[in-house]
């Protein structure tokens, strides 16, 4: 009985040990089952932490953090994970901060090919769930000053015959400012 359990793990983990692992960046075609696209470069590392945009009563703040072979359909994947705060005058408009981690409002790990300082994660704003957005991060680093470009699109709308979903559309964060690192 214990040499067939020995078998059983020993299969397990060489099974496990032949997944394919790619560079985040590369785009393999059919990933096989079990793949693993990781961060062997550690390029998301840099936009991890604390962002913040500031500016005439208006504050917007963005936590990120890496999260290692999330896994995704069927295959595992690095990401940034994240979530967001906007308070204008005052007034919190919206902070997600309150949403554990895996129902980020702020997720991915889409590289722009050719540019490791960029790249671009979905975007979720919890009372706008008709929107379907994407937002490109740039990062640079002038002069020790990390800033990341913050560039917010609406890809499209997610259609719902549910009479209770919001109808809004408009976004309630910025689309366009620098965040500088905390």
């Amino acid at each position: 009985m214990k040499s067939v359990l020995l078998l059983i793990i020993f299969a397990v983990v060489s099974f496990k040990s032949q997944s394919p692992v790619y560079t985040l960046g590369q785009s393999p075609i059919n990933k096989p089952q079990n793949s693993y696209i990781k961060d062997t470069n550690n390029i998301l590392n840099k936009f991890e932490g604390t962002w913040k945009y500031s500016e005439n009563g208006k504050v917007f703040t963005i936590v990120l953090q890496k999260v290692e072979m999330v896994f995704i359909i069927d295959y595992y994947k690095d990401l940034l994970k994240g979530e967001y705060k906007y308070i204008n005058n005052g007034i919190t408009i919206v902070d997600t901060s309150n949403f554990p981690l895996l129902k980020s409002k702020l997720t991915g790990a889409k590289l722009w090919e050719g540019n490791a300082n960029k790249i671009t994660l979905f975007f979720d704003d919890p009372e706008r769930p008709k929107m379907s957005c994407e937002v490109t991060l740039t990062y640079s680093n002038i002069n020790g000053i990390e800033k990341l470009h913050w560039d917010l699109k609406l890809t499209g709308y997610v259609s719902s015959r549910d009479p209770n979903m919001s109808q809004a559309t408009d976004f309630r964060v910025p689309t366009n400012v620098e965040l500088i690192k905390q």
